[in-house]
């Protein structure tokens, strides 16, 4: 290590352990009131005084929220008219006797919704705003010589509380850090901006800082004629992540007497490391204040080289066009509700990135300072809120200026310097209003390096001020229309909302539509986590199936219940939906054709990483046929960002192509650090002449009486009811395999589909499979080669509800038995949750494996998590219950194997192990009220055209 790095690194430790000495964290245990009633209230009144001394008060942990420890129950939105409990917090501590020439300022990082403070009796301010950090100038009222008495009063609701209340818990309390500081007192740095531009081949940058030093020496002249005062210098270091000095220069500043100087200073930078969320390359400036050769104060800021443009529509970071693949966040978490820490921070933000995730939209406030800079630290772009968004009607009232304005400031100031924060985003659903307006304008004047969005408006006519458009929730072509020739960049920051666990459809449809165009930059999900809290008291309602997941201390609202993972974190489908659609490397095919006997076959590779080239990543891939695996090995290959390579994969083994057999490539693909991106299939189909499969030469023989028709051929025998036009029971070498196949136009609907189907359809839905039913027609056709049943059937629900199955079955020579039937719905709703036929199947066939897409769910509109594979387990296990979509599925055990080749999907339940349901429709996915795009399922019932369908029946006995 050379003499300059040595140097360096001692004086980053000196400033380190400077900064320690110059700053007092004051968490830990202070003494609480709560107050439910204003009267309450009055008896505290003077809590703030000296000698005051109360028997009410207990041990609290600050930082906290009250709710979240038992004092009252939280609150999901606002309070029932506006009345709402207090908090009031006493702590003592002491500081160093040297402070006693220092300014002091007391920091607050957030309190909700309202602090006022007194240090030692003595009134310091109050601050209305229950997100945004602030401090409290104290040099006048600390005690350095004994100890000193903070106290604080929280209030919940005040005139401008709402413009905090969002679709979320309002929990109250001193949540974020308290801390004391200390600085020179007569001359001090005040404030640091710190921006980077670079030259036109994004090689070398300019680091611009702007200094604002305070002065507060007295004029010791008559009148008022300033004193000549004392120069000083300041001093720049920039170091890199390792301590190195990568660039040091000192100016001289001429006196400023009684008044604060800005000074603007330019590094410029031979070819610094930039930063993106792909590459967060951090380093540490250092601005020293020298007085006499002696440094009197410093600051730290780290920062990272990036810059953001949207000329021509496109948003480019460091010149390159990026995409935003995005989720919404609240800083919260059960056990502690919004007195998040570090370690909640890089649970989250590591599950993210996991999940392909490189964009967080902070809803609707800003977060904990810590979160954002473990953003700057791992790799984040980060939207930034201003907190107007609960406001409402307020923001026609011009009286709430200063709220708008004390938040757009505090909310600036605070994190201008990380580099993961991208844009500024101004409330949230919300009119455009001349307070928005002086928001906007207001931001852009504290900051000119980044854009700003006004979330959900999206208006061609926005004002020039407003750089991004940001639509909430349209549909997929709508997306397209809009992205197809805006003139500015588009960021949905909410466009597909995770409702329940069984919503979430048509993510990948919306984010294809959006991005595939330059101006579609991208979208962010609703949302990250379900708004789970946790406190000790049980819930006074609480049932089983409560969707707090059998935890009765565990409050979720409804409305809050919307977390592609749960509130502990824990994965969910959805979790699985949003990391396979926002994978950057993927095949850019789902099937390709060769001929057997061929040795290779070129798979186009996808990398839609912005700045990461494809020979970082590993690629295994193996060979399988149907279940076994043929062939495996791993590859890499070079590939540009928002490129497509050639991957050579050899084939040689796939000679001996069986009939009936599926043939698909499995690859996964592994980042750098040695985690999955994704894993994906691609189908091999053989271009061959037709594989005549040989069938048995048996005798089909019919007989039939009142009761049943029966069709046997070899081993196997079809039972048909004319009673009912149904097959009865299916059965090989006098086994029962099949004991019932009946229509299934009905379940129950889950709370996603409750949610789109809306309350008046949900009165008048009822259970369409209890039916009672009549046979229209009969009739039976045979020939040498097949016997074919045609029947018509009426099932009747109700007045209200009926419907008509007309079914064809056909039962070659060789035992197989085809399917096929169309049903003309008479219902009172207008649309079906499922379409099919319930097969029942024989106790003893408890194994259920399919072919198709697996292993999780997959629904019409939700179908990238699952993958081409075979599939299964025991039947009414985790692994084969839910809705998997299906090329055939088999029932096995001891007494044989009933396979059932369906291109369509399976439901199957634990509660009915032995039946499964064979469904040509699936109602495709919905969101919270709103159902699939036009384009996929819908299954209505208005149409005047039957559902079709057709499944195929083959049984096999076990071989003796």
């Amino acid at each position: 290590m050379n003499l300059r790095r040595i140097l360096s690194f001692v004086l980053l430790i000196a400033a380190l352990r400077l900064s320690a000495q110059e700053q007092i964290s004051l968490n830990g245990t202070w003494d609480f009131a709560l107050v439910k009633t204003g009267e309450e209230a009055l008896r505290l009144k003077n809590f703030h005084a000296p000698g005051f001394t109360n028997n009410d008060f207990k041990p609290i942990p600050v930082p906290s929220n009250w709710a979240v420890l038992g004092y009252e129950e939280p609150v999901y939105r606002g309070f029932k008219e506006d009345t709402a409990s207090e908090g009031f917090y006493l702590h003592t501590f002491t500081v160093p006797k040297d402070w006693n020439e220092k300014r002091v300022l007391l920091h607050f990082g957030g309190v909700w919704s309202s602090a006022e403070v007194w240090l030692n009796g003595q009134y310091l301010g109050r601050h209305d705003s229950g997100y945004t950090s602030f401090s409290f100038n104290a040099t006048d009222k600390l005690k350095t010589d004994s100890i000193n008495r903070l106290a604080v009063r929280v209030r919940q609701v005040t005139r401008e509380y709402k413009f905090d209340v969002f679709d979320d818990w309002t929990l109250g309390g001193i949540y974020r850090d308290v801390t004391l500081e200390a600085m020179p007192a007569k001359r001090w740095i005040d404030n640091v901006v710190a921006q980077t531009t670079f030259d036109n081949y994004f090689k070398d940058a300019d680091l611009k800082v702007r200094v604002m030093v305070s002065d507060k020496h007295k004029n010791t002249l008559p009148g008022n004629y300033p004193s000549p005062g004392e120069p000083y210098n300041l001093r720049f270091t920039l170091s890199d992540k390792e301590g190195q000095e990568v660039a040091r220069q000192q100016i001289t500043i001429p006196a400023h007497t009684s008044t604060d100087r800005e000074t603007d200073f330019t590094l410029r930078i031979l070819s610094p490391l930039h930063w993106t969320a792909e590459t967060p390359n951090l380093y540490n400036l250092r601005i020293d204040l020298l007085e006499k050769g002696q440094v009197a104060h410093t600051r730290t800021e780290r920062i990272g080289f990036r810059q953001i443009s949207t000329i021509g529509g496109v948003f480019r970071i460091n010149g390159q066009a990026v995409k935003l693949r995005g989720v919404n966040r609240h800083d919260e978490h059960p056990d502690v509700g919004r007195a998040t820490t570090r370690a909640h921070w890089l649970q989250d933000i590591t599950l993210m990135k996991a999940a392909n995730i490189n964009y967080i939209r902070l809803s609707h406030y800003t977060p904990a300072k810590g979160f954002i800079e473990l953003c700057d630290e791992m790799g984040m772009y980060v939207g930034n809120e201003i907190s107007l968004g609960g406001a409402g009607n307020l923001m026609y009232d011009p009286s709430f200026s200063n709220a708008v304005l004390q938040r757009s400031y505090e909310t600036v100031v605070r994190d201008i310097n990380s580099p993961s924060v991208i844009y500024w985003s101004i409330g949230n659903e919300d009119p455009l209003t001349t307070l928005h307006m002086a928001s906007v304008k207001s931001v852009k004047a504290l900051d000119p390096t980044r854009p700003v969005l006004l979330p959900w408006r999206h208006e061609e006519w926005l004002p020039k001020e407003v750089d991004i458009l940001a639509p909430h929730y349209w549909k997929d072509r709508e997306y397209d229309q809009l992205a197809s020739h805006s003139d500015r960049p588009i960021i949905s920051t909410e466009y597909t909302h995770a409702y329940g666990v069984d919503g979430f459809g048509g993510l990948e449809a919306r984010w294809k539509a959006l991005t595939k165009h330059p101006a579609g930059t991208g979208a962010a999900i609703w949302m990250w986590a379900d708004q789970g809290i946790k406190t000790p008291v049980a819930k006074a309602e609480y049932s089983e199936d409560d969707i707090s997941q059998g935890d009765k201390y565990l409050r979720i609202d409804y409305a809050g219940w919307d977390g592609i993972v749960d509130s502990y974190r824990n994965l969910t489908r959805d979790y699985l939906e949003t990391k396979a659609v926002y994978a950057q490397v993927y095949p850019a095919i789902d099937k390709i054709y060769f001929v057997p006997g061929q040795d290779s076959i070129r798979i186009p590779i996808q990398n839609d990483f912005d700045f990461t080239n494809l020979n970082t990543v590993k690629i295994n891939w193996s060979i399988w046929e149907d279940g076994q695996e043929l062939s495996s090995d791993n590859s890499s290959i070079n590939g540009q960002p928002h490129a497509t390579s050639a991957l050579k994969l050899p084939i040689s083994k796939l000679k001996n192509i069986q009939p009936g057999k599926t043939y698909f490539i499995r690859f996964i693909f592994i980042r750098a650090d040695g985690s999955e991106i994704t894993r994906e299939a691609v189908e091999l189909c053989p271009q061959t002449e037709q594989i005549v499969q040989a069938v048995s030469n048996g005798k089909l023989i019919v007989s039939k009486d009142k009761e049943s028709v029966i069709v046997a051929t070899n081993d196997i025998r079809y039972i048909f009811n004319p009673r009912t036009g149904q097959l009865a029971s299916a059965d090989i070498q006098g086994k029962q395999m099949i004991t019932d196949l009946r229509p299934v136009i009905w379940r129950t609907l889950d709370r996603s589909e409750t949610s789109a189907f809306g309350k008046e359809n949900v009165r008048k839905a009822v259970d369409l499979n209890k039916y009672t039913q009549s046979v229209k027609s009969w009739k039976i056709e045979e020939s040498e080669g097949n016997v074919v049943i045609k029947t018509e059937v009426n099932y009747t629900v109700d007045t209200n509800n009926r419907f008509t199955t007309t079914y064809r079955y056909t039962i070659g020579a060789d035992g197989r038995l085809d399917v096929s039937y169309q049903i003309l719905t008479n219902v009172a709703i207008p649309w079906l949750p499922i379409i099919g036929m319930a097969v029942q199947s024989a106790s003893e066939l408890n194994q259920l494996h399919w072919l198709g897409l697996g292993p999780c769910d997959a629904y019409p509109n939700k179908q990238a998590a699952p993958i081409l594979g075979l599939w299964g387990g025991k039947a009414g296990s985790t692994e084969t219950t839910g809705i998997k979509a299906t090329r055939w599925v088999e029932r096995t055990g001891a007494i044989g194997c009933l396979r059932i080749a369906s291109i369509g999907y399976m439901e199957h339940n634990a509660s009915r192990p032995e039946t499964m349901y064979i469904l040509s429709g699936v109602f495709a996915r919905p969101e919270k009220g709103r159902k699939a795009e036009e384009s996929v399922p819908q299954l209505s019932t208005d149409t005047g055209k039957p559902f079709v369908g057709e499944f195929s029946i083959t049984l096999k006995a076990n071989q003796k």
